[in-house]
């Protein structure tokens, strides 16, 4: 029986993954990467050294499966995106682990970039990817993209059509998550201090101009009301979220005048139970097929390159 590796060594999360010819999950092994308290991230260099020490250890779980299966193909993210100038070390103990276990099993390695990696791992939850073009979003930590996307033999060729112009939604719920002392990454701990109020609250105006909207106003704002205490943290927590609703859905505007007909919403933001209903609810109005990841493969993970090694050995 074979199987099919997929590594993700991002700046939050080492992950691995394995699936079998059926693109199903036989085993899924993560360690998300220790943030000092009150801190908004890591540097690459903290990054790399967390990489290096996950990964023999998740290796070491995953050892049962690698005794049962036959793995036959790698597949790894190497950059941030697919574009010739995207780069960050963070990818490359990965990367390094993937070519090494390639060259010495004598299998094919496929590396795609993090940002198909999440998409491709909402088309995994499918089992398929489309020939036609579609319409995507990217809402994670660092990206907030509306994208239009084309499968090709590489992966995915993606053109950006909309996005922000400043702050991420990510960076948005990071940063009023941190001021209210919650761990980072912080959206799991802001979705469930808003989880009572989010669905009544209106939240901020969220300015948009030729498909790009700006969140730096609405978080300043949400900066000020807590140092004020105006607001409860429940409440500045769903305010948030509303407001990060309120702008996707400028976004997915743009889309829908281009006449969107199939949606994949990728990121980990994209966990978020508020954000996904409401996306939902938009997209029935529409008549526009919303395509998800299972929360927990919104988030940071390996499935999306371990299913790509598995469809192009396939193909």
């Amino acid at each position: 029986m074979k199987a099919f590796l997929g590594i993700d060594t991002s700046c939050y999360t080492t992950s691995l993954c394995v699936v079998d010819e059926k693109f199903q999950i036989l085993a899924d092994a993560r360690k998300i990467l220790k943030v000092p308290s009150g801190e908004r991230g890591l540097s690459q260099a903290n990054m790399i050294y967390q990489h290096t020490r996950n990964l023999p250890e998740l290796f070491e779980r995953l050892q049962p499966i690698f005794q049962q299966y036959e793995l036959a193909g790698v597949g790894v993210t190497g950059q941030p995106r697919r574009r010739p100038e995207s780069y960050m070390p963070a990818f490359l103990p990965g990367l390094g682990y993937a070519r090494s276990i390639a060259a010495m099993l004598g299998i094919r390695v496929y590396i795609i970039s993090h940002q198909e990696n999440h998409m491709l791992a909402v088309l995994r939850a499918v089992g398929n990817i489309a020939t036609a073009p579609f319409f995507a979003l990217h809402v994670s930590g660092g990206t907030t993209e509306l994208l239009h996307v084309r499968p090709d033999a590489q992966g995915l060729e993606i053109t950006c059509i909309g996005g922000t112009s400043d702050l991420s939604a990510g960076q948005f719920i990071d940063r009023v998550g941190v001021a209210l002392q919650l761990p980072f990454p912080a959206g799991v701990h802001v979705e469930r201090l808003a989880v009572a109020e989010a669905s009544t609250v209106v939240g901020a105006p969220v300015f948009c101009k030729d498909g790009y909207i700006s969140f730096s106003g609405p978080e300043s704002q949400v900066q000020r009301d807590i140092q004020a205490k105006k607001r409860t943290p429940s409440g500045c927590c769903s305010h948030t979220l509303a407001t990060v609703w309120r702008g996707l859905e400028q976004l997915l505007d743009t889309a829908a005048a281009q006449h969107m007909t199939q949606l994949v919403a990728a990121g980990g933001v994209m966990a978020n139970g508020y954000l996904r209903r409401q996306m939902a609810k938009y997209c029935q109005e529409r008549q526009v097929r919303l395509l998800l990841a299972p929360p927990g493969y919104s988030t940071d993970n390996g499935a999306g390159a371990a299913f790509w090694a598995a469809w192009r050995e396939r193909s």
